[in-house]
């Protein structure tokens, strides 16, 4: 009897043993096939590269969430892409990695058989492959402003028998990130290590560690923390990149020796722009400091040159650490006496640098300052009128119903309130104001009063003559292109996929659905490729930099559309909608992005058509006002006349689902389009609501924005 149970147990186990190899066997064809779709989507996306990155870039992000390739190819491929988006990439090495561990142990198949010949083909996948895509990952969220992750990721591979130049590399992330209790570290590690070596510094190695050291003692000075010591800063500023010691020489008054500095800089790059505007600053040029500062931060470095840099370059991070510059451009508005731009700039310096000492204690000068101008102003608003165009003369001839009256209202002790005609009109913190005035036949009086936090009111009075001819439309009810100053359009496309908070589930379709539209707005209409941005799985504060980035690019003239893809809620009991970012905790509010505060850094755009399309949960709480009604126009005119600020969303109050069919027709609608003009409100009319209605249960909205300017017209999208 014990035999036989002795064989039964044998046989089971044996059965066991056959059906475990045999799902090892199909485990083995399943990853080799999965492989091999791997590498064709891969190479597939490669060879469309020139002809669609867009496209191709989806293609690889497929090909690595069904099967991870080696690091070698993904790192060859984005060196052969100049264009690349640095934290597109970024995104890119992400699913990566994460794919690669999950695979961590499992034999090397299929594709890398050819690859790499027949003899790896059982070998496991090694820790080397987690390494380099690591090592890469640092590299490119460096390079997209991400100093932290960078810093992080360098951090790991530290160790007590690195070579010095690992320790001048995170202690300048360190800096540039504003933590310098870490950088103290780096900076004695690297003396240390220095002091060990055998053979002199060569060649561009030889500035880097004055270069690190002078950085910090800026920093120590210009923190209060040591006083100015110009003995020992000379032999440092002597061995330094011409660049750093400038500024060293700037901060110590030397300006001859500053400007002797500074011809050995890169003409028109970031540093020489922003190294000017020091000097000019020193002398009390505030103009032209100011002018200087703003071009460097307008300055744009390719993804090329950026990958061709020195891996520490302290130029890069000069351009990644903007905080600087806004602190700067803030002290030449103060010179100026703008103090609302200058309060801006100090704003944008503590969201680059969170805690950065010299803004925060900028912004409490300036409330000081502002207070005194309010004691001893007395002078009234300067008012400048920008449109109608008043250069013939106080009197103009107008033909329409209507006229928006644009202008700026400038003053030291801030603007309190602009009105025309007796009614408030919609006014910027910075000055500008513009409204919607009716008319009547015959001779108009149009009278504009700027007041002052002082009490004092400026006034600017002209007139308008309307006569009785009929509005200027075209045939077919066609929009007229307006002629003067052509405006530019750019869009911001932001995807919110992968979050970070695992009780947040992570989305499928963002990101691709981002794509199609950024696609669209490429191909078939006037949208360069330049100013399509996009901000893939971002968090607040990479949405707050890039919307200070929009205000310094976009211009009056220009239109805009934003494109909001990824988890919104809704709070019933205090009314109010939030866009939930990846760095959104699902149990912290302080975490969402309020839809209030997507609406005021819109109004803070100064461009003439702003279009916001939200799909996500909840969308339609970012309305004040009414959905369209059924009395909407049927007659376009001139919609290019007037400020618009307008959206599509998605759903009402409601929740949407991932695989959107509101972005199905929203980009059939733009992509099948006949028209030379389409209006945002007529697309929406003829091929979106209906549509999504009879397969959705959810009901898509379009509508004002009118705590963000809105005073009439429409986003015209124009073919090209």
């Amino acid at each position: 009897m014990k035999n036989k149970h002795c064989i039964t147990s044998l046989l089971i186990l044996l059965t066991l043993a056959l059906t475990t190899v045999k799902l090892v066997a199909q485990d083995k064809e399943a990853d080799k096939l999965k492989a091999d779709s791997s590498f064709t989507l891969w190479i597939k996306g490669v060879k469309l590269f020139k002809r669609n990155p867009d496209e191709a870039q989806q293609l690889m992000i497929q090909s690595q969430k069904i099967y991870p390739l080696p690091t070698q190819m993904i790192i060859h491929c984005m060196d052969e892409i100049k264009r690349w988006d640095n934290k597109e990439a970024l995104s890119l090495l992400d699913s990566y990695i994460s794919s690669l561990t999950k695979l961590e142990g499992k034999p090397i198949l299929g594709v890398w058989d050819s690859l790499y010949g027949k003899s790896f083909k059982y070998e496991k996948i090694s820790s080397i492959y987690l390494i380099a895509a690591k090592s890469q990952k640092s590299t490119y969220a460096f390079l997209s402003g991400n100093l932290s992750i960078a810093y992080n990721e360098s951090f790991a591979f530290l160790s007590d028998n690195s070579s010095w130049t690992m320790d001048y590399t995170l202690g300048s992330y360190a800096i540039a990130m504003g933590n310098f209790k870490a950088a103290e570290i780096h900076l004695q590690a690297l003396t240390k290590k220095l002091s060990q070596l055998k053979a002199p510094l060569k060649g561009r190695d030889v500035a880097k560690p004055s270069n690190l050291k002078l950085r910090f003692k800026l920093y120590e000075m210009e923190m209060g923390k040591v006083k100015p010591n110009a003995e020992e800063l000379t032999p440092l500023i002597k061995s330094a990149d011409p660049n750093v010691a400038a500024e060293a020489n700037i901060f110590l008054g030397n300006l001859a020796a500053a400007e002797s500095n500074v011809k050995d800089v890169t003409k028109r790059s970031s540093d020489y722009l922003y190294l000017t505007g020091l000097i000019a600053l020193k002398q009390n040029d505030y103009t032209n400091a100011m002018n200087s500062f703003t071009r460097s931060l307008n300055y744009v470095r390719g993804p090329r040159q950026y990958l061709d840099a020195s891996f520490a370059s302290i130029e890069v991070i000069n351009e990644v650490s903007k905080h600087h510059t806004y602190y700067k451009r803030a002290e030449a508005y103060i010179g100026l006496k703008d103090f609302v731009r200058a309060k801006q700039d100090y704003e944008s310096a503590l969201v680059y640098m969170p805690g950065y000492q010299p803004a925060i204690d900028g912004l409490a000068r300036l409330e000081a300052k502002q207070e005194t101008e309010r004691v001893t102003d007395k002078a009234a608003p300067v008012i400048a009128v920008t449109e109608p165009s008043l250069s013939r003369g106080l009197k103009i001839t107008a033909s329409n119903k209507d006229v928006m009256v644009k202008g700026l209202a400038s003053d030291p002790s801030g603007l309190k309130s602009v009105t025309i005609n007796g009614i408030a009109v919609y006014t910027q913190e910075n000055g500008n104001f513009w409204g919607n005035v009716p008319l009547t036949v015959g001779s108009n009086k149009v009278t504009i009063v700027a007041t002052d936090f002082a009490g004092n009111k400026g006034e600017q009075i002209f007139e308008i003559e309307r006569n009785d001819a009929p509005a200027t439309v075209t045939a077919n009810n066609e929009i007229k292109a307006i002629a003067e100053k052509p405006g530019r359009n750019f869009a911001v496309l932001i995807a919110s996929q992968n979050y970070t908070d695992t009780t947040i589930p992570s989305l499928e379709n963002p990101i691709q659905d981002a794509v199609k539209l950024k696609i669209a707005l490429k191909t078939l209409y006037n949208f360069p490729d330049s100013n399509v941005i996009t901000l893939y799985n971002p968090n607040i504060s990479d949405f707050k930099k890039k919307f200070i980035e929009l205000n310094e690019m976009i211009q009056p003239e220009d239109n805009l559309v934003i494109f909001y893809a990824g988890h919104g809620i809704w709070v019933e009991k205090e009314k109010k909608g939030f866009w939930l970012l990846t760095d959104a905790i699902r149990n912290d509010q302080n975490t969402w992005l309020p839809n209030k505060n997507v609406l005021e850094m819109i109004s803070k755009l100064p461009a003439r058509h702003t279009l916001l399309i939200t799909d996500a949960c909840f969308s339609g709480s970012v309305f004040k006002t009414r959905s369209l009604g059924a009395d909407a126009p049927s007659q376009l005119k001139e919609l290019d006349q007037k400020i618009s600020r307008v959206a599509i969303t998605s759903g009402n109050d409601s929740e949407v689902p991932d695989e959107s069919v509101f972005m199905k027709y929203l980009v059939k609608a733009l992509t099948e389009n006949k028209e030379k003009y389409l209006t945002a409100q007529k697309m929406f009319i003829n091929q979106i609501i209906e549509a999504v209605m009879m397969e959705t249960k959810t009901e898509p909205r379009y509508g004002t924005l009118e705590l963000a300017g809105h005073i009439g017209g429409d986003f015209i999208f124009s073919k090209k």
